[in-house]
């Protein structure tokens, strides 16, 4: 996986993880599928603070489960 070098563009990259993810586990609950989510922005953003990832997260994964 690459890094993600701007902030402004994990939005996007936590939609195309969570597709990835999807397209392997179909089942997986979405709590759990979030979680991963968030860690993966996380870790792979430059200058990312974890409150700052949960907020993408929340834009993005858990959004969805509103829906």
């Amino acid at each position: 996986m690459n890094r993600i070098g701007k902030k402004e563009i994990a939005p996007d990259a936590a939609r195309l993880f969570e597709n990835e993810i999807l397209g392997l586990q179909r089942e997986i609950p979405r709590e759990e599928l979030c979680a991963l989510v968030d860690d993966y922005v996380y870790y792979q953003t430059d200058g990312m603070t974890r409150q700052e990832a949960r907020a993408v997260v929340d834009e993005t994964c858990r959004a969805r489960k509103r829906d």
